[in-house]
């Protein structure tokens, strides 16, 4: 019929009817990367743990570059229950649609692009833990320092463990490991970017910190640390990671050196003396206790002893603050009674005072507070307890404020965020929470739980 109606009007008019070609489906954009500078990064936690991950409680390493990491996987990975392979970047593997219809499909899914890269990375995980016949991975690609923030949320069971190491001895392996690559003032500002990134994980995650000082001069107490903090039994074969074979790595997949060869640990470097620390590396070096903090840093003027907070674990009913003393000469060894305690006061009452013993040890300090203390019965809410460390009554009483004032990070009350622990109390639940206040002070608050938000304001 369209055929004999175009032939008409084409001997009459010399025009002819044609099918309108079908509207172009509008283009759907692919997901944006995962990271953009300067935008909010798209990622996020999976939707349901339980059906989007298949590893369970993955550990990660968080460390610079040159700091042990390869001996310490190498002696984690003796034991019967841990995995630690090669560095296995996962984070570098990216996902693509080749098409708009798969876009699409996965667009109906709800998955976007780093979902589905987050599956990727969690199968390759899991296909290497399965693989070993073990049941707990460890992870230990040190540029995983840059990406701590999407680990966890990829992760959100994730365990972190952080191993320091000297900033100047980081820069000086750097360096020696490829000097016709780099000069050591170019080693210096590399180590500083990996030491700053891990310093940045230390501070926002939980974890478990141990120094590569400590690895190399008396590994049985620190894997003992670890397997604590992983909640599993010690190994005393874990030691002995030369009888394990293991093939040669290419080159960026992890050291495998004459000291990794030898099979057994090896007492690391001198440390350096203060005078041969760079510049660039001091601050940073004295964050990590390293260095003594200099005469003009807030609280070292005229010998004023501070509390640098550097740990802060709200978890299994209890607030454990680590930290550093700074201007108070250090504790030689434990001593029996501990000479300082943690003062813990209700805002704007000052009668109300508790009182916790806290470990000094080297000038690092550690305490735990109760968080059932901090929400008694009776108590009006909202409610603030402030935090010091004082000295015992063998020395004159010094209060030092707990707060983070010798880092470079200002304004903490909008960075770093710890989660509540509830407490029943009077019927009532209430959220026990740790928050930096306006002064970068630590502080406690108490409230029920839909007004904690104002409590922190």
């Amino acid at each position: 019929m369209l055929r004999q109606l175009n032939r008409a009007l084409g001997r009459l008019t010399g025009l002819q009817i044609r099918r309108a070609a079908k509207p172009h489906r509008k283009k759907t954009k692919a997901a944006a990367p995962a990271v953009r500078p300067g935008r909010r990064p798209d990622y996020r936690p999976p939707a349901n743990p339980q059906v989007d991950r298949l590893i369970r409680q993955p550990v990660f390493l968080i460390t610079p570059v040159r700091s042990g990491a390869t001996l310490l996987r190498m002696l984690l990975g003796g034991h019967s229950r841990l995995h630690a392979p090669h560095e296995l970047h996962v984070r570098r593997l990216e996902v693509s649609a080749g098409t708009e219809l798969a876009v699409e499909a996965m667009n109906e899914l709800d998955l976007h692009r780093s979902d589905l890269e987050h599956l990727l990375w969690d199968r390759v995980l899991h296909r290497e833990l399965v693989r070993s016949g073990k049941d707990v991975l460890v992870e230990k690609t040190p540029n995983n320092a840059f990406a701590y923030q999407r680990i966890a949320a990829c992760w959100p069971d994730a365990r972190f463990v952080f191993l320091l190491r000297h900033p100047a001895s980081i820069a000086q392996s750097w360096y020696e490991a490829d000097p016709s690559g780099r000069t050591p003032d170019e080693a210096a500002l590399q180590a500083l970017h990996y030491t700053r990134a891990t310093e940045r994980a230390r501070r926002e995650l939980p974890g478990h910190v141990v120094r590569y000082e400590d690895l190399t001069t008396d590994p049985e107490s620190v894997l003992r640390s670890i397997c604590g903090f992983l909640g599993i039994g010690y190994e005393p074969g874990m030691l002995d990671y030369g009888a394990r074979e293991e093939g040669e790595l290419p080159k960026g997949l992890g050291d495998w050196k004459e000291k990794i060869r030898s099979g057994r640990v090896q007492e690391g470097r001198a440390l350096p003396e203060p005078a041969e620390v760079p510049e660039a590396l001091r601050e940073i070096s004295t964050a990590w206790g390293y260095l003594d903090a200099p005469a003009d840093a807030p609280g070292a003027a005229d010998g004023e002893p501070r509390a640098e907070v550097t740990e802060v674990w709200p978890r299994d009913g209890l607030i454990r603050i680590v930290g550093r003393l700074h201007g108070v000469p250090a504790e030689p060894a434990p001593v029996p009674a501990p000479r300082w305690r943690l003062a813990v006061t209700l805002t704007g009452s000052p009668e109300r005072r508790l009182d916790y013993p806290a470990t000094v040890l080297g000038g690092d300090f550690d305490v735990s507070v109760p968080v059932a203390d901090l929400a008694p019965s009776g108590i009006a809410l909202p409610a603030k307890w402030d935090l010091h460390l004082t000295a015992g009554p063998d020395t004159p009483d010094v209060r030092l404020q707990a707060s983070r004032i010798l880092d470079d990070i200002e304004q903490k009350k909008n960075i770093m965020v710890f989660p509540a622990q509830s407490v029943s109390s009077d019927a009532d639940t209430i959220q026990v929470k740790p928050y930096y206040t306006v002064r970068d002070n630590l502080s406690i608050a108490c409230q029920l739980r839909d007004d904690l938000s104002r409590t922190l304001s």
